[in-house]
């Protein structure tokens, strides 16, 4: 049992960060607790990105995109259903037919693929990217060096798809 808090002071030094590295040290319930201070440890933090408002803009940008493909995707899918009912009523297939179903489907989903893909990344140049470019800007941040901290964040995986795409 240590017997003042200098000795618990030159205890806990054995446990301090890396030089330059701030840390807090408090009393809780009797004892001294060591803890870093003023640093976040996430992925964006570590490559210099880390700003509240930043990632907000980030993860507001990531829903728009997501958010782009549920028209298409329910278009496309009620407009194969009646393909297939109307095909199979005027052809009398029934399920003899079924392959017809499965390929008709391999191509609309292909095609809406496409589409949200296209409504993807016209929403991205026109609407997005500038106000991300100017928020990069005016951090100072590298461009590739946020799109290595998007990579580590999977609820922003839209966004990167768009900003990996348009990079020069």
């Amino acid at each position: 049992m240590m017997h003042s808090p200098f000795e618990e002071l030159e205890y806990l030094v054995d446990f301090l960060p890396e030089e330059g590295e701030t840390v807090v040290v408090t009393r809780r319930a009797g004892e001294l607790v060591c803890e870093p201070h003023g640093r976040e440890t996430s992925a964006l933090a570590r490559d210099g990105v880390f700003d509240p408002v930043f990632y907000g803009r980030l993860v507001q940008s990531n829903e728009r995109l997501r958010a782009r493909a549920s028209r298409p995707i329910w278009i496309t899918l009620v407009a194969l259903f009646w393909t297939c009912v109307a095909i199979h009523a005027a052809t009398g297939l029934n399920w003899q037919g079924w392959f017809l179903d499965v390929g008709l489907a391999l191509m609309a989903f292909g095609g809406g693929y496409a589409w949200v893909r296209s409504r993807r990344s016209q929403l991205y140049c026109a609407q997005i990217e500038p106000v991300l470019e100017r928020l990069i800007r005016e951090r100072r941040l590298d461009r590739y060096a946020v799109i290595g901290s998007i990579r580590q964040h999977v609820e922003l995986r839209f966004l990167l798809e768009e900003m990996s795409r348009s990079v020069d």
